[in-house]
């Protein structure tokens, strides 16, 4: 009864933050479903104590993550007697996703607001310390080191995004 009280709380969402981060060829219900398994499989180990719903979609990144796996070691088995071939493109297909992903940071960059894109390139860039660039700026340290987080945060969430896109593309 509580099982079926949680699966329905929280298939919704967890459909939802799949359907987010995977590409389209991976089957968001039927990575809630493994989740749900794993859940049922692993309630010996949940604390009440604990977040629920961080130990969920913990298991659902980490579902996602062996998915795409598969998915990849699956297109790798099926080569065959033409992996030579293969390994030259996946090669190519490396530089490719890294020069991508590059070009993906320089713009996520760009898309920070001014004065956080300004403190973040200070910092990265120009290797000044939090307190050279208050001081340069008239701010706090305080303020530089939230602004660098906020930055940090949003350009792992999106790399993230990115870097899974990219692996599907470039896994075809």
């Amino acid at each position: 009864m509580a099982f079926e009280l949680l699966f329905h709380r929280y298939k919704n969402k967890l459909n939802g933050f799949v359907m987010k981060l995977a590409p389209s060829h991976i089957d968001a219900d039927e990575v809630v479903q493994k989740v749900f398994i794993k859940i049922w499989l692993q309630r010996d180990r949940i604390k009440p104590e604990k977040s629920f719903s961080s130990f969920l979609f913990t298991i659902a990144k980490h579902e996602l993550v062996d998915q795409l796996r598969t998915a990849i070691n699956r297109k790798i088995y099926f080569v065959g007697d033409e992996m030579n071939v293969d390994l030259q493109v996946t090669d190519h297909s490396q530089e490719s996703l890294r020069a991508e992903l590059e070009d993906r940071v320089v713009n996520l960059i760009g898309e920070l607001p001014d004065r956080r894109r300004q403190i973040f390139e200070m910092s990265r860039y120009k290797g000044l310390t939090y307190r050279q660039i208050a001081n340069e700026l008239g701010v706090s340290e305080n303020t530089v080191d939230t602004q660098i987080r906020l930055a940090l945060n949003f350009l792992r969430k999106e790399i993230t995004k990115v870097k899974l896109m990219l692996l599907v593309i470039f896994s075809k």
